[in-house]
């Protein structure tokens, strides 16, 4: 196996751009295969009413995982890169470097593992309390519903045990199988030529200035499309909370687009109203209630989807005072091409996971109309 990052005369690592084709691929086969064992695990230790239709679960999971996959790929290449540089001659930097990426995708994997174990041993906890209450289990014993409990948490922990080496030598294969049918080639990077009399100045100038608005522009983006995709479920609870999302949605979709095309002290400022009012608005909805509307003074459950828009309004607001606060770092040179994709697909790896958040269909088949668990609860 080798990798191929030969830099053509008179180009610049800092030129270097992202082989995408090579990333998508790589995380593709790592994500449906990983998202095969996933399905497996459920059929055997997980909640029965999440195995009904095991096919539908495992592309419509390994779908929403997929960005993930791409985020730890790229991050394993991008660490090949700076750690080895751009050409990777020697046998153990080759070697060093495929590892990296079948250990990114194992950890994806297994963090994918973990989290649908942890919902299925909440659903069957409470099928088993609610048995319980009945008198179903085995009444008279105070300890029966712990030690039934203890016993599922047990068999979620030695599955996930065993599911982790399996999904080590899946993704080992399956990366040495991608990197032979390439001709033996994996690319962390491709050199992107310039000319000396840096006719295509923007390629290599910038600052963390740049850097942060790209952070501001997909931030916003982001948290407006899960804000978008609750629109309609709020508006049949109630309409003004409705109203709000949609204006909501519209204020950071305006002000990301402004962002886009100048820089402002007006736009930077409208950043922090639009990710700070949600985030002061969820955190009183939730500790103690709405003093107003139809549930007034009822604190709600935290849902997937509002913890995955409140994750990026502060990842909005910091980089909003950033740029209104620390001047002097904003002037230090632009991070690479690779460092600015991370940020990419990291915010739309949390967009996609809130955005399936929103329908509970896509982590329980037959949960669509019940509320089995606030994981799915639409903010």
């Amino acid at each position: 196996m080798s990798i191929n990052t030969t830099i053509r005369p008179g180009s610049r690592q800092g030129q270097l751009t992202v082989p995408w084709s090579m990333i998508i691929l790589l995380a593709a086969v790592m994500a449906y295969a990983d998202g095969f064992w996933l399905t497996t695990v459920r059929g055997a230790v997980g909640a029965i009413e999440r195995t009904q239709q095991p096919f539908a679960s495992w592309w419509r999971e390994s779908t929403v995982a997929l960005p993930v996959f791409v985020f730890a790929v790229l991050a394993a290449m991008t660490l090949a890169l700076r750690r080895f540089g751009p050409e990777l001659r020697k046998p153990k930097s080759v070697a060093m470097t495929g590892l990296l990426i079948v250990a990114a995708g194992t950890v994806a994997g297994m963090a994918q593992i973990a989290v649908s174990s942890a919902y299925d041993y909440q659903l069957q906890s409470d099928q088993m309390a609610m048995m319980d209450s009945m008198h179903s289990i085995c009444a008279g014993t105070a300890s029966c519903l712990a030690q039934g409990q203890q016993s599922t948490l047990a068999a979620h922990a030695r599955a996930l045990g065993y599911v982790s080496g399996l999904l080590l030598v899946t993704n080992l294969v399956l990366v040495g199988w991608v990197v032979a049918i390439r001709g033996g080639r994996l690319k962390v990077s491709i050199p992107r030529s310039q000319p000396e009399d840096d006719a295509a100045p923007h390629l290599i100038r910038g600052s963390r200035a740049d850097d942060l608005r790209l952070l501001l522009v997909v931030g916003l983006l982001g948290s407006g499309a899960i804000h978008a995709a609750v629109v309609p479920e709020h508006l049949t609870e109630w309409t003004a909370a409705g109203m709000f999302f949609i204006l909501l949605t519209a204020a950071e979709l305006a002000v990301a687009g402004m962002l886009a095309t100048r820089q402002r002290r007006t736009g930077l400022l409208a950043a922090v109203v639009v990710s700070l009012g949600p985030l002061l608005l969820w955190a009183c909805s939730r500790a103690v209630g709405l003093p107003f509307g139809p549930k007034a003074g009822t604190p709600e459950s935290i849902g997937l989807p509002d913890v995955v828009a409140c994750v990026l309004e502060v990842g909005t607001l910091l980089a909003a005072v950033a740029f209104l606060r620390v001047a002097g770092w904003l002037r230090r040179p632009a991070a690479s091409l690779h460092v600015r994709a991370l940020t990419v697909v990291a915010v739309i790896a949390a967009t996609v996971i809130g955005l399936a958040g929103v329908a509970p269909t896509w982590f329980d088949v037959l949960g669509g109309a019940d509320d089995h668990s606030t994981m799915v609860m639409p903010r």
